[in-house]
């Protein structure tokens, strides 16, 4: 388990690095926490984005790309046939963050604009 959790929580972290004008890798610990994560990649955003509280499409899509990225580790190292169930919150984050750029924000070319 310790192993999975290792190659999800570098998925996040290598695909969070890898994209230009994301938020610097803070922390990345395979320890278990009282959530119930299995392990946790924390990201530190930047001071400006903090204080403007305003975020790009752009921006939005990476934490999508980003929270994917532990799956597609998963899918990478040990095959689709073996994914886990671990995803979960992350694919909840997704759909969250999704749903809020449609229905709140207007970021769908498709739905329309706000």
């Amino acid at each position: 388990k310790k192993e999975l959790v290792a190659y999800h929580e570098a998925g996040h972290a290598v695909v969070g690095a890898l994209i230009p004008d994301y938020d610097q890798v803070q922390k990345v610990t395979i320890i278990p926490r009282s959530n119930g994560a299995g392990g946790l990649t924390f990201f530190a955003p930047s001071d400006s984005r903090l204080e403007s509280g305003m975020y790009s499409k752009q921006y939005l899509e990476s934490q999508l790309v980003v929270a994917l990225g532990g799956r597609l580790a998963e899918e990478i190292i040990f095959g689709e046939d073996h994914v886990t169930t671990g995803a979960s919150n992350d694919i909840q984050q997704v759909a969250s963050i999704a749903k809020r750029m449609v229905k709140q924000w207007g970021m769908s070319n498709k739905v329309g604009r706000a």
